[in-house]
């Protein structure tokens, strides 16, 4: 079939004769068309209605729609797929600096516009272009989503909404790169699916649509997102070869496969160079003589003796269903299943659910899978399965680590004990930061017109590598306070040397006040702008800085944590030297002002005095003082 058309420019799809008809178009202006079939046809108008839908939302700026995929290995996206990139529109108007700008308007929340008119928001929602409002510094902002519109999660809903055609799934939204990445480390063009493997397509198909059906029910599951990707479907002309009648009539398969390859295939002759391209030139028969069966049948084949043979005395032509894209891994053809989790599910979680599911419906005989089929789910699960085992070895070991290095440090397990006691409360504020950002209360309010929701990207945060790692980012940060305060609380101690209960206490209070601030400073204007960051990255930091600002947020309670055990232990120590009447903390025996002792001891006897009553630490008999017995 033929679809007419301005250009051949204007038409999306890579088509196989590209440099043929491009040529051919350049060639012939007063009849421009480009040879397709229908199925092509179908995809060329579905495109350009999946573009006109999604240009007619307000919020939406620009959607542009790619159909098919680059004649390139770095490129696996499949054949039938569309990639729409889509631009949102500011929320509010913004001037040449990206900053939002005021407009003027009257006491009843009218703008004023250029033409003498007003536009009240609330007599119903209208874009207003900038150069028809009127700048004014003490006006308001001009607001340009829907009342209904909060966030971008609505206006990703409204594109899913408007998106649902017959024959159609909608993915994931995904940055193009990102895009490439999931179908290169997956092999599917979603973050999750499920691969079918079988004997052959037929099979694989059946067990694939029932398997489609089945995921439908799975609660945490979108039902509209579950596709299978049809392996057969695709209309395909063969040509089976009558090799009695190539005989007799002297033809070789070789010479009949050449001929069908340049007249349907065409033939490249040279290149012809147009600027900084290159473009083969390519001959074949006309569009009239093969666009069908009938026309193609009258293909006349040269013999051996001269005589000029229709192709069908040689071979019989009929239409037939064949695979789109046949793909194979670990030896067997493979089939997908695609689909997509509901917001705030946990990859891992959907998977279980789903498999689950599965099992019940197959014991139960509602999901039949032809023999010799098997399947499996994959995906970015896959990857955090691998990364949740390897964390399950990582993070004890990193917090053994720590505890080592502590003890190198201060050579006693009590004093490692004590500064490592941070890492426990912080570890518990990450998780209490983690599960207030999934709460819709939580800083719920506006600050200067800015929703502090939409500020910090708060959301449901499942558990990734990203949140782990920012967990063993904690570990670190939070002994680097503990190791701050307790180090400076033990270089107070050894100036002051304390000898009471409440000097300790005194000297723990000092130390500790002079190192809450700079501790909380570096943690907050660290992590905080990391947190609002929008930018490149921003899906992999916001969730790693996440549990670290969490964690320092309760860094309140653990400055106070590691100077009450500094506190309690020193006390220990005190009370153990009373009791004992040896001085652990420096290896002398405790001062002591008076003593009782018994009238029949000699004046000189070294029990009555102390170690500090000597000068050069000996006794005036020689023996020296540390020998001395209290």
């Amino acid at each position: 079939m033929e679809v007419h058309a301005a250009t051949y420019r204007d038409y999306p799809m890579r088509h196989p004769d590209l440099e043929t008809d491009r040529a051919r178009v350049h060639a012939q202006p007063q009849r421009r068309f480009i040879p397709v079939d229908a199925d092509q046809h179908a995809t060329y108008w579905n495109r350009a209605k999946l573009d006109k839908r999604l240009a007619a939302i307000p919020e939406v700026e620009t959607a542009i729609g790619k159909w098919g995929r680059v004649n390139s290995a770095l490129d696996p996206a499949p054949a039938q797929m569309f990639e729409n990139t889509i631009n949102y529109r500011p929320e509010y108007i913004l001037n040449e600096d990206g900053k939002r700008e005021r407009f003027k308007v009257k006491r009843k929340g009218e703008y004023l516009l250029r033409n003498g008119g007003t536009y009240n928001p609330a007599d119903g929602f209208r874009l207003i272009p900038a150069d028809s409002l009127i700048p004014d510094r003490k006006g308001d902002y001009f607001r340009q989503w829907r009342p209904k519109i909060k966030n971008t999660d609505d206006i990703w809903q409204q594109i899913v909404n408007v998106t649902h055609l017959p024959g159609l799934t909608s993915a994931p939204k995904l940055q193009p790169i990102e895009a490439r990445l999931v179908m290169l480390s997956t092999g599917m063009r979603a973050p999750m699916g499920l691969k079918i493997y079988g004997p052959d397509l037929e099979t694989i198909e059946q067990s694939g649509k029932a398997i489609e059906q089945a995921l439908k029910d799975v609660p945490s599951v979108i039902p509209s997102s579950v596709f299978y990707d049809r392996a057969v479907g695709a209309p395909y002309l063969e040509i089976k070869l009558n090799r009695d009648n190539m005989a007799r009539y002297g033809v070789n398969v070789e010479d009949l496969q050449e001929i069908l390859s340049a007249a349907v295939g065409g033939m490249i002759l040279t290149k012809t160079v147009e600027g900084r391209e290159r473009f083969p030139v390519r001959l074949r028969y006309a569009p009239e003589l093969r666009d069908n069966p009938e026309a193609l049948s009258m293909l006349l084949v040269p013999t051996a003796t001269g005589a000029q043979i229709p192709l069908k005395e040689l071979a019989d032509i009929e239409y037939a269903r064949s695979a789109q894209m046949i793909q194979s891994e670990n030896t067997f053809l493979v089939g997908y299943v695609i689909f997509d989790k509901k917001q705030g599910k946990a990859e891992v979680d959907v998977v279980k659910e789903a498999t689950k599911v599965n099992e019940g419906k197959i014991q139960n005989g509602e999901l039949k899978l032809t023999k010799g089929v098997s399947y499996k789910f994959a995906g970015n699960y896959e990857q955090q399965e691998r990364a949740t085992a390897r964390l399950m070895i990582v993070v004890p070991l990193t917090r053994l680590i720590v505890l080592l290095v502590l003890y190198f440090q201060f050579k006693t397990l009590t004093a490692s004990l004590i500064h490592f006691s941070g890492v426990f409360v912080a570890f518990a504020g990450g998780f209490i930061l983690l599960w207030l950002y999934g709460q819709d209360w939580f800083m719920n309010f506006s600050l200067a017109g800015v929703k502090m929701r939409d500020l910090f990207q708060m959301h449901t945060i499942n558990l990734s590598v990203a949140v782990w790692g920012g967990f063993i980012a904690l570990f670190g940060v939070a002994t680097d306070d503990g190791v701050l305060m307790g180090t400076y609380i033990h270089h107070v101690f050894l100036e002051k040397d304390p000898q009471t209960r409440h000097a300790i206490r005194e000297a723990v209070v000092t130390a500790g006040l002079k190192r809450v601030r700079p501790a909380a400073t570096t943690t907050a204007t660290t992590l905080l702008p990391v947190l609002t960051s929008t930018g490149k990255g921003a899906d992999i930091m916001v969730p790693m800085a996440i549990p670290t600002f969490g964690g320092m947020l309760i860094q309140s309670m653990t400055m106070f944590v590691v100077p009450v055990f500094q506190c309690w232990w020193r006390e220990g120590l005190l009370k153990k030297e009373e009791t004992t009447g040896q001085c652990l903390a420096q290896n002398r025996p405790v001062r002591q002002t008076a003593r009782l002792v018994p009238v029949d001891l000699p004046v000189d006897d070294p029990r009555i005095f102390g170690r500090d009553d000597f000068p050069h630490g000996h006794h005036p008999t020689g023996t020296p003082v540390t020998e001395l017995q209290p």
